[in-house]
């Protein structure tokens, strides 16, 4: 019997979608953990399949190709690190949290992610590729929402946006370059001091950019009219 499920406003779901959308995550869970252990050249479809603990036909049934599973995996994954930079902008902006927490949940949340390794790994690997083209031109809009929200997360700061623009790149050089150096080399003790530094770096760009922006014309005085008499 086909399973139906309610949604709040009387909507209905069919039992099947639901189940098909479970074993895709389940898929691109897979992919995200082989690539980064055995890299992409090694994540065949049927290592895929054996990681899940699926058959390559089930597999097949939901990605008919290989390409279309990893481009999928990479595509959510932008998703799911947008939503995290989205929230932390909000949080700075609105004074909930400051550069060090900023900085110390974008690299646990988003850079430490098994899943950027894996687009790096593809984006070089590929380069050449539908899958390195796809996976480059998520990046590509990754890093420019980075900028767009990095904004948003400064715009408290007195800092113009295209000097907000140099710390956010900044930021995330760092903290790619702090991923690759981790994955190939784990020290935690090293990791800490690197996040430190830089929080204090964007401390003193900020207090710089601060102090070189022009101050604020002051608007003029609306003349009042004159009474005639």
């Amino acid at each position: 019997m086909e399973t139906i499920l309610l949604r709040q406003e009387g909507e209905t779901v069919d039992g099947r979608e639901l189940k098909g959308a479970a074993m895709r995550a389940r898929l691109r869970a897979a992919t995200e953990e082989l690539i980064a252990e055995v890299g992409v050249n090694a994540a065949s479809a049927a290592a895929i399949a054996q990681k899940c603990g699926v058959s390559r036909g089930a597999m097949l049934h939901h990605y008919p190709t290989r390409d279309e599973l990893i481009i999928d995996t990479a595509a959510h994954f932008w998703r799911r690190a947008r939503d995290i930079v989205a929230t932390l902008a909000d949080d700075m902006s609105a004074g909930r949290t400051d550069v060090a927490t900023f900085v110390d949940r974008l690299y646990e949340d988003v850079f430490r992610a098994n899943a950027l390794v894996t687009m790096l790994d593809l984006m070089v690997s590929g380069r050449d590729t539908r899958v390195g083209e796809a996976v480059n031109e998520i990046l590509t809009d990754l890093f420019r929402s980075y900028e767009d929200l990095g904004v948003k997360a400064f715009d408290v700061s007195g800092v113009p946006p295209e000097r907000i623009h140099v710390v956010i790149t900044l930021i995330v050089s760092t903290l790619r370059g702090l991923r690759i150096q981790d994955n190939i080399h784990r020290d935690e003790a090293r990791v800490r001091d690197v996040l430190a530094m830089l929080v204090d770096a964007v401390h003193v760009i900020l207090d710089r950019e601060r102090a070189a922006a022009p101050a604020a014309t002051p608007a003029p005085r609306a003349r009042s009219a004159r009474r005639r008499s």
